[in-house]
This record gives structure tokens, sequence and C-alpha cells, in this order.
């Protein structure tokens, strides 16, 4: 049996990501000098595009820093389930509490430190997000992006977002509501640790594609840790030891991709028609195949079917949402499990004001079998996406086979990015 030469692989590897390189450089002669490798000494070394930048002057080396704050009220009112005992029977009956305090608070939803740029060249880009705003740091963006064909062929590592579900995509920043629909936390959509190919398609190209694999863990910390006990063997405490981590234990593989087609000048990736205009539009489909490498009978496949369109300040958006569930007998025993749909619509007026609704269902095998979310909003655009405040309320059903319950609430947040 031949014996496999790692050195050899490795050599290999590296000739054909050098000869997709200068492929990728080359075919861009219409871009600015510095790409060609040619000097431009008249660059600025700081300002102001998209975010603050520092460069060199030969444009080799850039950082850019920016930022998303989002100072946040919520108010909310509770229904919930609780259980008696029947003085007369005995029995435990269950009742629907209706006289729980409404809950309220202020609180800073997002407060986002971004910093991106490239490094040697323009087509080694990279991305940092980290979030001040839950009570600790957490990181959410970390990655390296290498362009081997600019626009038609990158390749992705690190922490980032899953190429999974258009509302999910779209920057918490660049929202017509305060927040996404229930059906984004319903179907696992999110950030995780992996790797992936794509053509930038979060910038909208007519054709978009990604595919990647990814570690299953997604980016938020957990408890890690033990418990010590005393001599006589009680528990004492949580050892000194244990801390908040990130780094996966396990490995749970999950497979995404997504194809995408978008018709006209399109902002794909940005609720809203600010920016006006004849008719666009934009499909995709994506979908997730989740594997049972470790064994614990917990696999499923998620795919969704989601849209844009956008004409004349109008837009709407939405998407339609399908998982299976492993039966217990491999991962390729699956059955129907759960779905789900949402769809909003906004119309912005003076290119300042836009009211928005939106509907959204979640079907899901579980106590609760159906949840239903209406909710309605106003958006003031004072420097568009990037300083905006929105208000928006609205209602939840949870139907229950123990009696519906209803939840009300209004957000009202002002959003800064830069």
């Amino acid at each position: 049996m031949k014996r496999f030469n790692g050195a050899s692989f490795i050599g290999k590897l590296v000739t054909v990501c050098a000869l997709l390189w200068t492929n990728g450089v080359e075919a861009q002669s219409e871009q600015p000098s510095v790409e060609n490798g040619a000097e431009d000494e008249n660059l600025p070394v700081a300002g102001y595009d998209k975010g603050f930048f520092i460069q060199d002057p030969k444009g080799l080396f850039k950082l850019v820093v920016g930022s998303t704050m989002q100072p946040h009220f919520a108010w909310e009112s509770v229904e919930e389930h609780v259980e008696e005992i029947d003085d007369a029977t005995g029995e435990t009956v269950v009742l629907k509490r209706t006289d729980r305090e409404p809950e309220y608070a202020f609180m800073i939803r997002r407060a986002e430190l971004k910093l991106k740029g490239h490094a040697f060249h323009e087509n080694v880009t990279y991305g940092f997000m980290a979030d001040f705003a839950k009570g600790t740091v957490g990181l959410k963006d970390y990655y390296l992006d290498f362009a081997l064909a600019p626009k038609v062929f990158h390749m992705r590592f690190g922490s980032y977002k899953k190429p999974f579900s258009r509302q999910q995509i779209t920057s918490s920043s660049k929202l017509e509501l305060v927040d996404r629909s229930i059906t984004d936390k319903a179907f696992g959509q999110g950030r995780d640790l992996g790797i992936m190919f794509h053509n930038k398609f979060d910038k909208s190209p007519t054709f978009e594609w990604a595919v990647g694999v990814f570690n299953g863990t997604g980016e938020k910390p957990w408890f890690e840790g033990k418990l010590e006990e005393d001599d006589a063997g009680e528990i004492d405490g949580i050892s000194s030891r244990s801390k908040y981590t990130n780094v996966p234990d396990r490995f749970h593989p999950l497979a995404v991709a997504r194809l995408g087609f978008n018709h006209g000048d399109l902002k794909g990736y940005s609720e809203a028609d600010l920016e006006g205009g004849p008719f666009r539009f934009g499909l995709g489909v994506s979908g997730i195949v989740d594997f049972d490498s470790d064994d614990d009978d917990d696999s499923n496949i998620r795919g969704e079917l989601d849209f844009i369109i956008k004409a004349a300040g109008f837009s709407t958006t939405g998407g339609v949402y399908v998982m299976t569930a492993q039966d217990g007998g491999g991962m390729g025993d699956q059955s129907f499990n759960s779905w789900g749909l949402h769809a909003q619509a906004g119309y912005v007026i003076k290119e300042m004001v836009q009211p928005a609704f939106r509907y959204a269902l979640v079907d899901l095998d579980g106590d609760f079998d159906r949840t239903q979310e209406l909710t309605g909003g106003l958006a003031v655009y004072i420097f568009g996406h990037n300083l905006k405040w929105q208000t928006d309320f609205g209602g939840r059903i949870y139907e229950h086979e123990m009696g519906d319950l209803t939840d009300y609430v209004v957000r009202s947040q002002v959003s800064l990015a830069f």
C-alpha cells in the first residue's frame, strides 16, 4: 500500500492555491493599481468609509473600526399556566394566570465592536466582532477570508454566520422591526465555527452561492467545570477552575449550503427600500444537514426558501421553513417534525418614516403545538440604517393542550451603526 506523503500533499495544495490566486489577481486589470503590485503613494492613511480606517500609503494593510449600539426598552405582559389543588376533589387543576405583573426594563441590547480590513493584499481580508452588552464579553465573529478568485471563489475560516436564512444573514442593524421573527430561533440559525466557500453572496450578486462545514456547537460560550466534594462526599461548591468557554469538546458537524438569484441593483440583505428605485427582487434557498457523528441520536435536516422584493419605497420579505428529526434508528431515519413561516412588509415615506408589519407562525413537535406572532412597528430613519429609532408592538399566541396563552410586548430602541 502506498504511504501517504503529507509534505507532498501540502506542497501540491499550496501550488494550486497560488495558481488560483495569480489568476484572480490577473483578472482584476480594471482594479486600482495596488492590486496589480504597483505603488500608489497618494492613498489616504486615515479617514471614514463605512467605518473609521487607517492604512499604509500603498494600501497593503487596512484596518476599519466600526460599532453597533442599541439602547433598548421593553415592556412585556406574560400569561402562564399554574397548577392548583381543588379543595373539593383534591385533584390538580391547571389554570391560566393573567394577573402577573408586566415586566419592563431598560437595557443595552447590543454594544458591538467591529474590526475588519485586509493584510498584505486586498484579497486577504479579516473580520472581528465582540459584544459587550450581556454583562460579559462575547466573541461573535473572528475569521479570515481568502479571495482565490475575487467575487467568484472565496474561502473563509473561523467563526461567522452560517449561510442559512435571509433574515439571519441580514445584520441586526439593517432590520425594519426591532428584532427578527420567532422563526429565527426556532430553526436554529446563527454563528458557528467552520470553513465556507462562497462568492461574496451577502453582496447580492446575480447568482449567489455558499457551502460550508461547521462544528455544530455555535459561538455562544458555556460553563465548563466540576463540582467539588468535601471529605464526607457532600457537594461543597464549584471548582475554582471552572470557566466559560466556547472551545468545542466534540465534533458535531453541520453541512450548510445556500443558492440564490437576484434581479436588479438589489441590496438583498438590507430590509426597507431606503435606496428606492424600480422593481427588484431576490430568491434564496438554504439547507442544513446535521450529522449524527457523535451517536447521540439527535440529528436533523433543515431547509428554507426566502424572498425579498423592493420597489419605489415598498419592501416585503419572508421565508418558509421545514425541519425533520431523527427517530433513533440512525441519521438516515428521519421524519417530518416542524415547519414555520414569516412574512413582513413596509413602506418608506419621504425617505424617513416607515411603518412595517409582520406575521409569523411556528408549528413545533412539542407541548406548545403552535406559536403565532403578529407585530407592527414604526421606524424613523435619521441617517438611514446607520442611525434610526425603532418602536414595535405585538402579541404572541401559544396554542397549548391546557389552554392558549398570549403575551404582549412593546419594544423601542435607538440603533447607531458605523
